[in-house]
């Protein structure tokens, strides 16, 4: 009896490889070939996913957002009150441990690609404002959306800090915390 293939497993698995190649070098070392041997498997296999580089690239943005966004809604609904519901937004953007270091490496890798891509750029350019609205009605006065996309500004910058070492994960959190001790006093 053949063997049954989960093909979106093997996309995954795929797209790991891009991620790896991503983190260690950036998007644009990413070529078919170049995938196949990180995966372990054969140049046709790949194709057979993935026709293109572009498909494949676009896949892993796909992927990279949809494990951000659910990291990030696991940590919201453990929130309790509305400082503590912006906290895990905000604290959920930055790479404070591995998982999340990979996750913010793979994306910061897309956005690097963004400035010259486009149709990467269409994707992720929206990508900071969206979640401001989601959170304006947990945080008061004068302009809370203002507030809130300068925090998640804030976060993107320290994220990239983390990235490449400027500040610790731990520095990072508390200038988070500082800002929020002062929004919400």
């Amino acid at each position: 009896m053949p063997k049954r293939v989960d093909h979106e497993e093997r996309r995954r698995e795929i797209t790991l490889a891009v991620w790896r190649i991503a983190m260690a070098e950036g998007l644009a070392a990413v070529t078919l070939r170049r995938v196949a041997a990180e995966a372990g498997i054969s140049m046709n296999l790949v194709q057979y996913y993935f026709t293109t580089k572009d498909q494949m690239i676009h896949y892993g943005l796909q992927r990279v957002i949809e494990v951000a966004v659910a990291r990030m809604s696991a940590e919201l609904e453990a929130a309790g009150d509305s400082r503590a519901v912006v906290r895990a937004a905000i604290v959920g953007m930055l790479p404070v441990d591995e998982e999340s270091r990979q996750t913010s490496a793979v994306y910061y890798a897309y956005m690097l690609y963004a400035i010259t891509d486009p149709q990467i750029r269409a994707v992720v350019s929206g990508i900071p404002r969206q979640l401001a609205p989601q959170l304006v009605h947990r945080v008061s006065g004068a302009d809370p959306l203002v507030e809130l996309e300068s925090l998640i500004a804030m976060a993107s910058g320290l994220a990239v800090g983390v990235l490449v070492g400027s500040y610790t994960p731990e520095e990072a959190v508390a200038f988070v915390d500082h800002r929020l001790d002062r929004l919400f006093a």
